[in-house]
């Protein structure tokens, strides 16, 4: 029993709370110190994206970029490097200049039947997570609401084919997974494995900046963030992510040979075999690693705060709420209902 005053530096107890106190603050910082970075890198990454268009209409360059696949294909390519790649490296640089911070292996990953299986069961997520965002969109269509997507690409010759699995299933990957599962889930790992999965899925997800793959970007970032974690190299987020994007480059690429029916089925053929596939790792991968599963999920990291309290921290930091609306008001412009007015 203590007799002395709560407010004597000497009572243990008070001690105690004086220091859980500090810890408390410091990590609130830290968290918050994080999401401010990140939240400049996505800003950023709008920035330069803006600047990419003023170029391209300065030079005349824009009815080019609609109508050849080759030329938009490679602008896509310096597109992903100066617009993603560059703002998050210097979020990396600014990250890990006064902190030691775990680092993600870009050893490529283990060949052994737990990567196979990550990776596959990992692909399977994210078709499943496309036709859960492709249900949302239906839904919301049923009710007069559209959404902008993107362009299709203009392929009319091979060499358009090869810019589009470059420009699509090559390079965006390797620079995405760079910011995302380096730059961004790597350092918040600090405070524990789900947390960093959560946020760093939900920058990907918001980052995307359009309705329809907020939603879909969200729910394969959970997939990717477990995979690389699991694997401990970047490489296999960089593979799936490859896989997933290669799907749309294929069937383009099936479209040009033979036609719209016949792209179609191939396409369903794809997407089933990958999903059996994936089925079956699930099963493997629940049957021989569910105990390393649930030892990764639940590596809590500093544990003072709760995962909600975390997460809750880390996007409503002043920065991240800023960027959050700027890509939401993105995407919302975006959305138009039936009579065709701009909701």
């Amino acid at each position: 029993m203590c007799f002395l005053s709560p407010k004597c530096c000497f009572c243990p107890s008070s001690s105690n709370n004086q220091q859980r106190f500090l810890r408390l603050r410091e990590q609130k910082n830290e968290i918050r110190r994080f999401a401010k970075i990140f939240a400049l890198a996505m800003l950023g990454f709008l920035v330069a994206s803006m600047l990419f268009s003023v170029i391209l209409e300065a030079f005349g360059l824009i009815d080019l970029y609609y109508s050849n696949g080759t030329f938009s294909s490679s602008v896509g390519i310096f597109y992903s490097i100066l617009t993603v790649g560059v703002p998050f490296f210097i979020a990396k640089k600014a990250i890990y200049k006064k902190h030691d911070l775990p680092v993600c292996s870009y050893s490529p990953p283990k060949p052994t039947l737990k990567t196979v299986s990550i990776i596959f069961l990992s692909v399977l997520g994210c078709l499943a997570s496309m036709y859960v965002t492709g249900f949302i969109q239906a839904f919301f269509e049923g009710f007069g609401f559209s959404f902008s997507s993107g362009d299709e690409p203009q392929i009319n010759s091979f060499v358009d084919i090869i810019a589009l699995f470059i420009g699509t299933a090559i390079i965006p990957p390797l620079v995405e997974e760079f910011a995302m599962r380096n730059v961004v889930m790597q350092p918040l790992r600090k405070y524990g494995n789900l947390f960093a999965i959560i946020c760093s899925a939900l920058v990907f997800g918001i980052f995307h900046g359009t309705p329809s793959q907020i939603p879909f970007a969200i729910l394969c970032g959970l997939f990717l963030g477990y995979a690389v974690i699991a694997t401990d190299s970047i490489w296999t987020g960089v593979i799936i992510h490859a896989i997933v994007n290669g799907l749309s480059c294929c069937y383009y690429a099936i479209l040009y040979f033979t036609d719209e029916e016949t792209a179609d089925t191939a396409y369903g053929f794809i997407c089933l075999a990958l999903a059996g596939l994936g089925f079956v790792s699930l099963l493997i991968y629940l049957s021989k690693y569910k105990v390393e599963f649930n030892r990764i999920i639940s590596k809590n990291g500093l544990e003072e705060y709760s995962l909600k309290q975390k997460v809750s921290k880390f996007i409503f930091a002043p920065a991240m709420i800023i960027a959050i609306i700027v890509f939401l008001i993105q995407a919302i412009s975006m959305i138009s209902y039936g009579t065709g007015v701009t909701a």
